[in-house]
């Protein structure tokens, strides 16, 4: 006798089968790893300094070790946000995309960050309201290091966190789902990555004291990367720059050489040499070619440089 299913139980089947595809669906969706793009989408891109950093690719390489220094050499700050939240960067840090930019009625350079890693959510709530912080329906916002600074940050997903650094207490707030920045589809594949865009360049306070002379030469760029990865068997600080036509590379070329020699001349002048702890031996050894309307220039990373970093004397 063949068996036929009545309508109702068709129906039935079919809401199972929907509820099943939308709950593996979900799943997926809050497990997955969120990709650069993706992370990246969240912020306030715009005119600002978009900085990338692949924790989980530089824990496997030993480039974080490098970097980080020794755990007996952090701040005891840090230590104690540790015990209190259960969450160290070392270990629970798997991803980092900052967008940073100078805030116009201050002054000063703000923040937005999404974290991708291991949180302890209620901890990490307790920490903020033990330091002076508020927090409400998961939004939470505390007095920053600074005077008149705020630290605020929520949760977007499981595994991702919402974090500003700005004297706007409601920042993070900021942080949303958005087209992305420009240029997303052809990012970087480096563990470690910068982008600036031209409105990035017109504001010097956005980079290290030491680089604002080359920051200057990149104005009237369309497009900077710089990427931070292994060359060999050392590491190397690589930068591309797309100009809008082959001659502004050509100038641009020249600038980039004209700088590093003048560079090198003072500090002959001065009767020193190129320290590899400092920046003065990462940027005298800058070298320069260009392609097309395309410039790149490669500067290696001594470790003596990354051992000064790791310990806070490198400047």
């Amino acid at each position: 006798m063949r068996y036929r299913f009545r309508p109702w139980q068709l129906a039935a089947a079919l809401i199972l089968l929907c509820a099943a595809v939308l709950t593996g669906l979900y799943l997926w969706r809050i497990r997955r790893g969120a990709t650069p793009a993706e992370m990246a989408a969240f912020l306030p891109t715009g005119d600002s300094l978009l900085v990338y950093m692949d924790l989980e690719a530089m824990r496997r390489s030993g480039l974080l070790d490098m970097i980080a220094g020794s755990k007996s050499a952090e701040e005891p700050e840090y230590r104690q946000f540790i015990e209190q939240t259960g969450f160290d960067y070392r270990e629970d840090l798997n991803a980092l995309a900052v967008a940073i930019r100078e805030n116009p009625a201050t002054h000063q350079r703000d923040a937005y960050a999404v974290a991708r890693g291991n949180f302890d959510w209620s901890r990490i709530v307790a920490y903020a309201r033990s330091h002076g912080g508020q927090c409400s329906n998961g939004f939470c916002r505390a007095p920053a290091s600074q005077p008149h600074r705020f630290v605020s940050f929520y949760p977007l997903r499981r595994h991702l966190l919402a974090l500003a650094v700005s004297a706007d207490q409601w920042a993070a707030l900021l942080i949303t789902r958005g087209p992305g920045p420009r240029g997303a589809a052809d990012l970087p594949t480096q563990p470690v990555w910068m982008l600036a865009p031209a409105a990035a360049l017109q504001s010097e306070s956005l980079f290290p004291e030491g680089t604002r002379a080359y920051a200057s030469a990149l104005r009237g760029a369309e497009r900077v990367a710089l990427t931070l990865g292994a060359q060999g068997d050392h590491l190397a600080l690589s930068l591309e720059v797309t100009c809008g036509n082959v001659d502004e590379a050509s100038a641009l070329l020249v600038r980039l050489e004209q700088l590093t020699e003048t560079l090198r001349a003072w500090i002959a002048r001065e009767h020193l040499r190129p320290n590899p702890g400092d920046l003065s031996g990462v940027l005298t050894a800058g070298s320069f070619r260009r392609e097309d309307r395309r410039v790149f220039g490669s500067w290696p990373i001594p470790k003596e440089f990354i051992r000064a970093v790791s310990d806070g004397s490198g400047k």
